[in-house]
């Protein structure tokens, strides 16, 4: 065993050890990168998981329908403690979102009347539509290094948002494609 690759635990986590750690990356992440987060706590910082059972079981749960994430989460818990593992697992992940959903609801009821709630509520719209932008951006250039990619995007885009063609018979061809043109490259 190398020093990148922690030793895997002798006894698994509690239940609640599981679950106040779900917890913990549930209330506090916003946005992407919760598989990143996921591997850090994981397998770095608690080394309940190997990187080998969370490599498998990220390729799993993103197999499955659903959120990538609460189904990894589900693979970990199951893996660590069963069944009541996947349920703890997943419990601790969602219930702070849910509570929080729920709380800024009650808020923006609560700030309906005021003139700036919706200059508040465009300016986080604005925000977000700028990081989708930016994510689009860095994907555009990542695509350029294999140009026949920017063909694809170019007609999913074209089929799916322009002429309002729907999204799942237009994946359903332009995926294969797609994998069919990087396997000749590689």
């Amino acid at each position: 065993m190398s020093l990148s690759e922690p030793a895997p635990p002798t006894t698994p986590p509690s239940l609640a050890e599981l679950f106040l750690l779900c917890f913990k990356i549930g209330i506090l992440s916003f946005g992407g990168g919760l598989s990143g987060w996921l591997y850090q706590e994981f397998v770095l910082r608690k080394q309940w998981i190997d990187e080998d059972t969370f490599a498998s079981s990220l390729a799993i749960s993103q197999m499955l329908p659903g959120a990538n994430v609460v189904n990894l989460v589900i693979c970990m818990g199951e893996q660590l403690r069963g069944p009541r593992g996947s349920i703890v697992g997943v419990a601790g992940f969602l219930i702070g979102p849910f509570f929080t959903v729920i709380g800024l609801y009650q808020l923006f009821d609560l700030l309906a009347g005021y003139p700036l709630l919706p200059v508040v509520s465009d300016g986080i719209a604005f925000a977000a539509i700028g990081l989708l932008l930016l994510m689009c951006a860095h994907g555009i250039r990542r695509a350029t290094r294999f140009p026949p990619s920017i063909i694809i995007i170019a007609v999913t885009a074209l089929l799916a948002g322009v002429l309002q063609w729907p999204l799942i018979p237009v994946a359903l061809v332009m995926a294969p494609i797609s994998v069919a043109m990087v396997w000749r490259r590689t």
